[in-house]
């Protein structure tokens, strides 16, 4: 019997690179989305694996109801649900003005992003979580939750506080979420990717090729299939975290910046210092001794 894997925010990006892992192992897939592309990716994946079983299915994850209807329709048409990736996402490029209050001028916009990048979590494991643990408990199996964050929701750098805050949410749900199943068999894995160039960032969907539409990937930045590769890596040694470095900072700056930040909470600078200008020099030092320079 196979095992099943539901993606949300499938149609491109890294959902779609993260269907593309799973077919490959022999996974069915349940992919959703509320993009016009998902026709387009589902036809792809399923011209690479013929054989793999797709449910693909329009899904608007800000809405419990059609998060529910989505696991129903995937046992209907599946024996089991095995893992679970709550992958949509919105970059909240969509700002006021600065003269009319930015962010702060436009609590529609913010309830918007956060109906997403927050409830579209929230409302998936509502809808999923309690099979899940069912499954992992009377077929002895473990079963999973992935659940994609951000750098931007640990370090919080200026300049998209919703979108930072949103994430940050995430993360400390998935790590309740994690604690709270630590005696049982259905495992928490936050993905925090690092720059990768999918449509968040002006790319194209990076299903098939790093050059699409004449659009060619920033040398600094990962591909999507290099994130899910990544996640792979994570998932076997069963990391809870798995933060992906990307071709312009290395797993060790991460951790150095990450260290920096929490600093913030024990010391008495001010919040963001690490971008604050009275603390450029005092970074660049401890940054400095942290890589042995």
């Amino acid at each position: 019997m196979a095992p099943t894997v539901a993606i949300t925010g499938s149609a491109s990006g890294i959902g779609a690179a993260i269907a593309k892992l799973y077919a490959g192992k022999g996974y069915n897939l349940v992919l959703a989305d509320s993009s016009a592309l998902l026709s387009k990716t589902t036809a792809a994946l399923q011209a690479l694996f013929p054989s793999t079983p797709i449910l693909a299915r329009e899904t608007d994850v800000t809405q419990a109801s059609e998060l529910v209807a989505l696991k129903d329709a995937a046992l209907a048409k599946f024996p089991s649900l095995d893992v679970v990736v709550l992958n949509a996402g919105t970059s909240g490029n969509y700002k006021m003005p600065a003269e009319q209050g930015g962010w702060w001028g436009n609590p529609d916009a913010i309830r918007k992003l956060y109906d997403v990048n927050l409830f579209g979590v929230v409302n998936g494991i509502h809808a999923f979580l309690p099979t899940l643990r069912e499954q992992a408990k009377t077929e002895t199996k473990t079963t999973r939750i992935i659940v994609t964050g951000s750098k931007q929701g640990i370090t919080n750098p200026p300049g998209n506080p919703v979108y930072n805050s949103s994430k940050a949410a995430i993360r400390l749900l998935a790590e309740q979420l994690s604690y709270e199943l630590k005696d049982e068999s259905v495992k928490v894995h936050l993905l925090v990717p690092g720059w990768t160039y999918t449509g968040l960032v002006g790319g194209e969907p990076g299903l098939y090729s790093e050059d699409v539409q004449g659009k060619t990937k920033p040398s600094g930045a990962w591909s999507p299939d290099e994130v899910a590769n990544y996640l792979e890596a994570g998932i076997a040694k069963e990391n809870f975290f798995i933060i992906c470095p990307d071709n312009e900072t290395s797993e060790e700056v991460d951790k150095i910046r990450m260290e920096w930040s929490c600093g913030d909470f024990v010391t008495p600078r001010l919040p963001l210092s690490r971008w604050r200008p009275e603390y450029k020099e005092e970074f660049a030092k401890f940054q400095a001794e942290k890589l042995g320079k």
